[in-house]
């Protein structure tokens, strides 16, 4: 697969389909895996652009500052090594942070932007989830089998961890954190979602965006405390946003909700949401 020297750092990149382009980026830990499930749907639309982030999986993993300006401003650099100037931006969970910040500092390269299963600021229960993978994963490993099942039961829906794909899925996590990962990088990453506050970004926003999510979401719910922003903070923030909460999915609606996910995204993408 291509790769391209991006900021100083090699980044590993995949396209599928042709059509307007959109730019996934992936949550904390798990690389351009996050989509896999939800590429071969909407790369059928769109031509869809996969890449691991710097610090993840086959791109180069620097032992270095990292918040989502970082993530963003590599976005902006893929983009032009893609030659592309405009295109569509989908986020899912810290890829939903970077993606904020990308929208908020590129609005002219931004088309349309999917915010999923996201936040602008955690609060103090979402800082302590991220403390529980730092140390976890300090512990026993970024592969571990115990962080592997924590992060299934706070990624994905109990109907579905309990029915016939739940114990392949968390089989999947503790594969995925081992291949795309090493501890220090990861636990720098925690820490980026765990001091970020995206709140005044928000107004900068002028893309047309989705709010999209679980509403069984209890790592980046939908209603957080006082001092978060969670989900229905964006919609309401983020001038003219339109929001969709997928029913019986929790935090990763790409693997719990996959079908409606797609078929809403693609609809917003089209400009038919």
């Amino acid at each position: 697969m291509p790769d391209a020297r991006i900021n100083g750092v090699r980044i590993w990149y995949k396209e599928t389909g042709q059509g307007d382009p959109v730019i996934q980026i992936h949550g904390a830990g798990f690389g351009h895996f996050n989509f896999a499930t939800a590429t071969p749907i909407l790369s059928q639309s769109f031509r869809c652009i996969d890449f691991d982030m710097r610090g993840y999986g086959q791109s180069e993993r620097p032992f270095q500052q990292y918040n989502m300006e970082v993530w963003a401003d590599d976005v902006a650099g893929l983009m032009d090594h893609l030659a592309i100037g405009l295109d569509h931006i989908n986020g899912t969970s810290m890829g939903g942070m970077v993606a904020q910040q990308f929208a908020a500092k590129y609005p002219g390269r931004t088309q349309r932007l999917v915010i999923n299963c996201s936040a602008a600021k955690l609060d103090y229960a979402g800082i302590l989830t991220f403390r529980g993978w730092i140390d976890i994963a300090e512990r026993f490993g970024v592969g571990s089998r115990t962080l592997a099942e924590l992060i299934a039961i706070q990624a994905l829906s109990r109907r579905f961890l309990d029915g016939p794909s739940g114990p392949g899925a968390v089989d999947m996590i503790q594969d995925i954190l081992q291949k795309c990962n090493r501890v220090d990088v990861f636990k720098l990453a925690c820490q980026a979602m765990i001091d970020m506050d995206l709140r005044p970004l928000l107004p900068m926003i002028t893309a047309p965006t989705l709010v999209i999510g679980g509403d069984e979401d209890m790592m980046t719910p939908w209603q957080q405390a006082e001092s978060g922003a969670g989900q229905e903070y964006l919609a309401q923030h983020i001038k003219g946003a339109k929001k969709h909460v997928i029913k019986g999915s929790s935090h990763s609606t790409l693997f719990d909700g996959t079908e409606e996910n797609c078929r809403v995204v693609a609809a917003f993408l089209k400009g038919e949401f």
